[in-house]
């Protein structure tokens, strides 16, 4: 334990020392250098030049003023030739990157970026760094010593700051190497561990150390702890590591290894591994039956990663790849990857995993594509689940000189397989011929012929022979229209609203297929006969905003030289109409019109947006489909800066909600895993359709959810964001959390409440942050 603390504030140590001393110095020594085309201006009760206007000496409240620093002194002395500068009595420096707060005496060599600093208060605005010392050197080649110093990010106005790091004496050579002798860790004024000795690597931006622990507590997984440790062995790789205990379930870890070959090059793994051994009664934990595996099992893993790699003859290279264990992990571990909160989320709430491997190559207008991708299934049977290995893919287009003629094409050849069930080969041809068309000034379409060719070879054949085809054509034309108009708005910030209409008119026709032979791999795999008329409207609002902070320039007798400066043009609303008609099911006396689409955007300010989009039956006119959003924020400017991520977030409310309504395949949605072809078992499976009084007859989604973050004073801030199933009146999850900033500014606790479904936990968490120890993210999302 005492090597764990020891090389833990070591880290931390050098982290402050990396964002503060050494920066402020070289900025400093940069900045003198240009002493004389920046210009001095020297004031006091006494001023004296010598040896030729080289040398200055000014006694009683002296000021010198050179570009944006600021020294002042009971007495200064500077050689302009030697770029010597002695000040004494009173020593105070203001630097936009740094400040001596106070000092008994400052020598500086601006060009020899040397200097030595007795009786110091320093504070560098990079971290948030305090650092008082009774001597700071700096010597040659960015080596550096300080006697009887103490560090803190701590912003206290009075008062001991909230933690402190002392040390009698500490040296950093030009390596990077730094050494500390006879150091303390302060809480408040009291020191709480002795460090007798310790040296560590001290890199220019990152530093490898130990980095805060999480601690928290489940009422499932009892006491838990991760302790995470990051190491950076150069500028362009770095890892995290982590030790993962809760004391009721598991013991694991995991760890990442990030590398950055070059701007178009890069690569990540990330792997974990947990052991269930002090888990008691994990079936019990499994509410969502209806998954095909329902194990979870003692020991569990996990490996996700990608490259991206760009060789020198222009082809590329990538990958993504996901493996898990068991079906549940993503549900019930990924939160412990300490990851972003949308990031973790659309992983928790994906149906598979996805693994691909593939390289890509562009010639101008024509393009070439291999690709290899896996599938893990987290609802269904793995073995019914289809690999596409590999998947090779050529398209391209080019334009006919000298004639408005446009030939695309895309050739498509996928190898599917699986363990159970049908799999084989199927290539796809589809080459196109696009004829683009302008009539007047108002209206554009084109006409466009694409015949398609579809072959398979399938390696164990059911209802057909092992080879099969499929030949059509597609038949499509459009024809569209803009018109629009600006009016004037006499409004403070708005200035103009300009509406654009564009009305559409498309056709689409397919002939009627004999596709029985056929398997069904994907959605290309199943082309109807389609002879549809869609009509689509498009109403667009836009709005030319004027920034109040400079419409005083108006009020002036000049006229701007660039008219958009302090202009914003952009989308105020939008509403767009859509419906189709089909020929075909109107001469068979079918229901002819589709859907009616309804898509809406209202934006009118930058801090308000109302969404919506839906789906109605224009025959007995119900919503069949439907999603709102509603969001708020305060347009307030944030004042006040932090280095917290989140207290620089302006207060917020999120609403949203969706509606799907059930289909004839909507007992899918509850329970994939249904066998059509085994006899009913309504007791167990009562969304089974074939069940009589107990057939699944409910929407398939209706779900309320919202969020909301606000600023409860400059050093609170509430959380809280839930989901309401409307369908089955039940919260399937919700999080709270409230974080407080401490009053020196140095440190951040946050309070949280998390409870999630599938399988069911409640648990509640404390996380302590020191600020200024790198970059902050905000953990509130």
């Amino acid at each position: 334990m005492k090597l764990t603390i020891h090389y833990g504030i070591s880290a931390l140590l050098g982290g402050i020392l990396l964002l503060g001393a050494a920066p402020a110095w070289a900025q400093l020594a940069q900045r003198g250098t240009r002493t004389d085309s920046g210009g001095i201006n020297v004031t006091a009760d006494k001023l004296g030049v010598g040896d030729g206007g080289s040398q200055i000496e000014a006694t009683g409240n002296v000021e010198i003023k050179r570009q944006q620093t600021t020294i002042k002194a009971d007495e200064v002395r500077m050689n302009r030739t030697t770029q010597d500068v002695e000040a004494k009595g009173r020593v105070v420096l203001d630097d936009p990157e740094w400040k001596v707060k106070s000092a008994e005496s400052v020598q500086l060599n601006l060009e020899q970026e040397t200097g030595k600093i007795e009786k110091g208060d320093i504070f560098i605005e990079q971290g948030h760094v305090s650092m008082t010392g009774r001597r700071l050197e700096k010597f040659a080649g960015q080596s550096y010593h300080v006697d009887d110093t103490f560090f803190t990010t701590c912003i206290c106005e009075s008062g001991a700051p909230s933690w402190k790091i002392s040390a009698e004496s500490m040296d950093l050579d030009s390596q990077g190497l730094a050494t500390i002798r006879n150091g303390y860790f302060y809480i408040l004024d009291f020191p709480v561990f002795y460090l007798p000795y310790g040296f560590f690597p001290l890199k220019t931006e990152r530093q490898s150390g130990f980095l805060i622990p999480k601690i928290g507590q489940s009422t499932t997984d009892g006491f838990r702890y991760q302790q995470p440790f990051f190491w950076a062995p150069s500028k362009s790789t770095d890892a995290t590591v982590a030790v993962d205990i809760q004391s009721r379930t598991r013991i694991g870890g995991w760890g990442e290894l990030r590398t950055i070959f070059d701007r178009d090059s890069d690569f990540r793994i990330h792997g974990s591994y947990f052991n269930e051994g002090w888990r008691k009664g994990a079936k019990d934990a499994v509410v969502d039956r209806t998954i095909a595996d329902q194990d979870i099992p003692k020991n569990r893993w996990s490996v996700i990663g990608s490259h991206r790699y760009l060789l020198p003859s222009q082809w590329f290279t990538y990958s993504d790849f996901a493996a898990y264990r068991d079906d549940l992990f993503t549900r019930e571990l990924v939160e412990r990857f300490d990851l972003p909160v949308n990031k973790e989320t659309q992983i928790r709430q994906s149906r598979f995993a996805e693994s691909r491997l593939g390289f890509f190559r562009s010639w101008g207008d024509t393009h070439f594509r291999g690709e290899a991708s896996f599938y893990q299934d987290f609802i269904q049977k793995d073995e019914t689940t289809l690999q596409r290995t590999p998947q090779l893919s050529l398209w391209g287009t080019r334009l006919v000189s000298g004639f408005p003629l446009e030939f695309r094409w895309r050739a498509e050849g996928t190898n599917y397989l699986r363990r159970d069930g049908g799999d084989g080969l199927r290539l796809d041809l589809r080459p196109e011929a696009v004829l683009p068309f302008r009539m007047g000034s108002y209206l554009q379409g084109f006409l466009s012929a694409a015949p398609r060719e579809t072959v398979y070879h399938l390696y164990s054949p059911v209802k057909s022979s092992r080879n099969v085809s499929r030949e059509l054509v597609e038949l499509r034309g459009n024809v569209g229209s803009s018109m629009s108009r600006v009016f004037s708005w006499s409004g403070s910030e708005l200035r103009a609203v300009k509406h654009v209409i564009e009305p559409e008119l498309s056709y689409l026709f397919t002939p009627r297929i004999d596709q029985s032979r056929i398997p069904i791999m994907d959605g290309a795999d199943r082309v109807n006969r389609r002879n549809v008329f869609t009509l689509g409207l498009a109403n667009r609002f836009w709005g030319k905003f004027v920034n109040p902070l400079v419409v005083f320039e108006k009020e002036k007798d000049v006229e701007l030289v660039n008219p958009l400066i302090g202009a914003d043009v952009r989308e105020i609303a939008s509403l767009k109409l859509a419906l189709s008609y089909d020929v075909d099911k109107e001469r068979k006396g079918g229901d002819s019109l589709s859907d009616f689409d309804v898509n809406l955007r209202i934006t009118p300010t930058n801090y308000l947006t109302l969404a919506f989009d839906g789906g109605f039956n224009p025959g007995p006119w119900n919503i069949t489909q439907a999603r709102w959003t509603f969001g708020v924020s305060d347009p307030r400017p944030i004042t006040r800066r932090s280095l917290d991520a989140d207290f620089n977030r302006p207060s917020s409310i999120n609403v949203n909600y969706s509606f799907l309504r059930r289909g004839p395949n909507g007992f899918l949605s509850e329970d994939a895993n249904i066998d059509l072809d085994a006899p009913p078992s309504c007791a167990s499976r009562p969304s089974d359709p074939r069940c009589p009084g107990t057939a699944f007859n409910k929407s398939i989604v209706g779900g309320l959810g919202g969020s909301v973050f606000y600023h409860v004073t400059d050093r609170m801030l509430f959380f809280a964001t839930a989901s309401y199933d409307v369908r089955d009146a039940s919260f399937p999850g919700y999080r709270g959390a409230v974080k407080l900033l401490s009053s020196c500014e140095c440190w951040t606790l946050t309070l949280s409440l998390n409870h999630s479904m599938n399988p069911a936990k409640t648990s509640f968490s404390f996380d302590i942050n020191i600020l200024g120890m790198g970059t902050q993210k905000g953990g509130l999302q």
